[in-house]
């Protein structure tokens, strides 16, 4: 990172929309944040229900009807002022295959009268629409009274849309998210004395096509870029000129709205930040210059020679582009807001999961709605979390934030299609800061109250109280998930935030070349104190292109010198070598040691952890933090091998980290009653689930593996079982089999698990593993 430097910031308004309080986010750029190590400031909000009927996805607040109060606009419908308690309907917005075609409500005055109006960019109608306000003295009169629709244009289908100063002409033009074209609209501005508005297309790169768009000054020339997924793009000297095409990062395909850019470090250039709007995790990508560009091979001296680190170094990342992942615990983040909540002269990252995008398909759309705020410490490079609502509200498509109660701070409106709500700032109002300390947290996924023991008594069913409760819809499986996990920190101790997510730093020590594959050892950061050896088996391209492959997060199973060798193939069983065999068949394979095996010695569990488990899943989810940053990787195509010891370590970590797309477990568990005849000796030591040791009996534990599958589904598992296996029990398998297929039907998945019951003792015996392979190739290769 550089020296913090003054930041450029161009003479007139960059981006108003994206970073709306323009004079704040400029000071925020010109100095370095209040938070102190240790401590951050505290947040709190209390949501108010607007209409749990609304199914409007975009909302904004101006004052309307001319009185000094806000109103809150949604849709077709704004609410009054300072209460928001009268709903008025103020146009008529066509709804299309069920949906409302407004898939944004930005306000401008678009025909220079003074009146603020409503500009939609939408998805269905492929429109660019404005509504034309006729003036506060009209909407008094009558305030249901309709407002005009003009249209603008019908250039595609858009995500959504953003506006921003593009030419620095001090007026807002649209920036479409369009997903088949890419072009941007100038407001031009009027002739003198006429209002009537007008729209000039400008087209731009066609690589800007997709999902996800941002502004700001990437270059730090003093002008607006443009980023999406993709890459970025530069204007020419005039309007008229062809924006130049810069490939220079590779962010998720399904970025969600708007792509922030802004210097998250604080070193004097942007960087980026995004979340998946249709997928897990939410991340920002760190800008380096020359003198901190990643050298990936620094450790290891003189070793490696000079061609092949210029071979592999396009493989792993970009030099220029670090991406690190702030939270993969939830989905759905559509919309993001970078906004100052505390009043402390630094923003806040808002992020809120979309209602229902795409019908319950996407990975974690069943799950609760939330709203989250991160705030960025510089001092360990990571961020803190704080959920904002203890109630199911969030953001569709398109949202503000603004002082709607007149006290100084700024408040959060949230429209989704299961409802409208705002957030009131109470920031103000409590007892200041929170402490800080690097170790284990709660996740943001377990917010419900304290888990009793014996909460489940099957899998589709939960206890609250007295009452047992039947899990019938995929609504409710989403939030069985979040119960699920739960009881198994109840088990192995809490899971790590946002605060513990480090960056990887990933280094390279040595690299081996084999016929098919390089193997790299490579070490790499977890926590603020642990560093984690591993292989990483690199599949050699074939010709001069190589397109990104499947991954296998690959466990080993227990082999206390080995660790992760054997199953490279360097040591101990042939039936073993999963990793190998998987990387000589195209997958990028990372095999890390579990926590006291391999080449760490230190026993289990590192401060900050209650059991090796839980180490274990924390070091797992940020191993595919790491898979996720590799070039060579696609980050939609990543699944866990593991046999025995990480054979259920795999299951535990799919429970947690909904970006595997395929798990495999061979001989990895047996139902908790049918562990070696009620013994459950074997799971307490402190490198497995020391707090077993004082359940009386299996049917005392908080879950059992029917339930932990149940929090992986739908996710497809393919389970190899032996019929001999004389550590976890066959009976116990197949009443595990017969518990999860329900759920698994539940969530329209009921073919993406299979059970194999090989005859054997317990191994991976050679036909188990072609088998398993060639699913994995048809779970990752689609």
């Amino acid at each position: 990172m550089r020296t913090p430097q003054m930041c450029k910031v161009a003479p007139w308004c960059l981006l108003l929309a994206l970073v709306p309080k323009l004079a704040s986010a400029q000071a925020t750029a010109l100095n370095e944040p209040s938070t102190a190590y240790g401590q951050t400031a505290r947040l709190q909000f209390e949501t108010h229900w607007l209409a749990r009927d609304s199914q409007f996805s975009a909302a904004t607040a101006f004052d309307i009807n001319g009185d000094g109060a806000k109103d809150i606009v949604c849709g077709g419908f704004w609410y009054q002022g300072p209460g928001f308690v009268a709903r008025h309907r103020f146009r008529e917005v066509q709804s299309i295959r069920g949906r409302y075609d407004d898939y944004s409500n930005l306000k401008l005055d678009v025909d220079d009268d003074g009146d603020l109006d409503i500009v939609s960019v939408n998805y269905r109608s492929k429109s660019l629409y404005w509504a034309e306000n006729p003036g506060a003295q009209v909407v008094q009169a009558n305030p249901v009274g309709t407002w005009k629709k003009h249209i603008i244009d019908t250039p595609g289908t858009s995500e959504t849309g953003r506006l921003v100063d593009i030419d620095g002409d001090r007026r807002l033009d649209i920036l479409p998210s369009g997903t088949n074209f890419a072009a941007w609209y100038r407001n031009v501005p009027p002739p003198a004395g006429k209002r009537k508005p007008s729209w000039k297309h400008y087209p731009l790169p066609e690589e800007m096509a997709g999902h996800g768009i941002g502004a700001g000054d990437v270059d730090g020339d003093g002008r607006v870029d443009l980023v999406c997924p993709a890459g970025w793009a530069s204007p020419g000297k005039t309007l008229a000129e062809r924006w130049q095409w810069h490939p220079e990062f590779k962010l998720a395909r399904d970025c969600g709205l708007p792509i922030i850019v802004a210097d998250v470090d604080h070193d004097g250039d942007s960087d980026l930040i995004w979340s998946r709007g249709h997928d897990y995790g939410v991340y920002w990508t760190e800008q380096l210059d020359s003198a901190s560009e990643q050298d990936f091979f620094a450790d290891s001296g003189s070793s490696i020679s000079v061609s092949l680190q210029d071979e592999l170094a396009p493989l792993l990342a970009s030099s220029r582009w670090r991406t690190h992942a702030i939270d993969t615990s939830w989905s759905c983040g559509h919309t993001l807001l970078w906004e100052d909540l505390n009043s402390d002269g630094a923003p806040e990252l808002i992020a809120a999961k979309r209602y229902q995008g795409h019908d319950g398909r996407d990975p974690g759309e069943n799950a609760p709605l939330r709203i989250v705020a991160y705030t960025y410490l510089p001092q360990t490079a990571t961020w803190h979390s704080q959920s904002l609502t203890t109630e199911e509200a969030g953001i569709d498509l398109d949202s503000v934030c603004e002082d709607l109660d007149g006290d100084g701070d700024l408040d959060i409106i949230a429209p989704t299609r299961a409802g409208l709500a705002w957030l009131e700032n109470q920031s103000g109002q409590t007892s200041g800061e929170m402490q800080i300390a690097p170790s284990a947290n709660p996740s943001l996924q377990n917010e419900e109250s304290p888990t009793p023991k014996c909460l489940f008594q099957n899998p589709l069913h939960y206890r609250r109280g007295d009452q047992q409760h039947l899990v019938d819809t995929k609504f409710e499986l989403g939030r069985q998930r979040g119960r699920i996990q739960t009881a198994m920190q109840d088990l192995a101790g809490t899971l790590p935030k946002s605060f513990d997510r480090v960056p990887l730093d990933l280094s390279v020590q040595s690299i081996e070349v084999e016929a098919k594959y390089w193997r790299l050892h490579i070490s790499y950061n977890t926590t603020h104190s642990t560093r984690v050896p591993a292989w990483l088996l690199v599949p050699r391209p074939e010709g001069e292109v190589s397109t990104p492959k499947p991954a296998a997060l690959c466990l080993h199973p227990t082999h206390f010198d080995l660790g992760k060798s054997q199953i490279c193939g360097l040591g101990g069983k042939s039936s073993r070598f999963y990793a190998h065999e998987l990387a000589e068949r195209g997958f990028v394979c990372l095999a890390p040691d579990y926590p006291g095996f391999g080449e760490r010695k230190e026993p289990p569990p590192e401060s900050g952890f209650s059991s090796g488990t839980m180490q274990a899943i924390w070091e797992n989810i940020r191993a595919i933090d790491l898979l996720e940053t590799l070039h060579c990787v696609n980050r939609d195509a990543i699944g866990v091998v593991g046999h025995s010891l990480g054979g259920h370590n795999g299951l535990f970590t799919a429970m947690f980290d909904g970006r595997l797309r395929a798990v495999v477990s061979s001989c990895g568990f047996t139902a908790m009653t049918h562990y070696r005849g009620g013994d459950l000796t074997g799971w307490t030591s402190q490198r497995y689930l020391p707090s077993v040791k004082d359940v009386s009996s299996p049917k005392s534990l908080p879950l059992d593996f029917a339930e932990i599958f149940t929090a992986i589904a739908p996710v497809p598992v393919f389970v190899s079982a032996p019929i001999n296996d004389d550590n976890f029990a066959i009976d116990g398998v197949r009443l595990t089999e017969t518990l999860i297929r329900p759920a698994y039907k539940l969530a329209g998945a009921e073919g993406a698990i299979q059970f194999h019951y090989p005859e054997a003792d317990h191994d991976f015996p050679l036909e188990m593993r072609l088998r398993c392979y060639r699913w994995l190739e048809s779970q990752l290769q689609r």
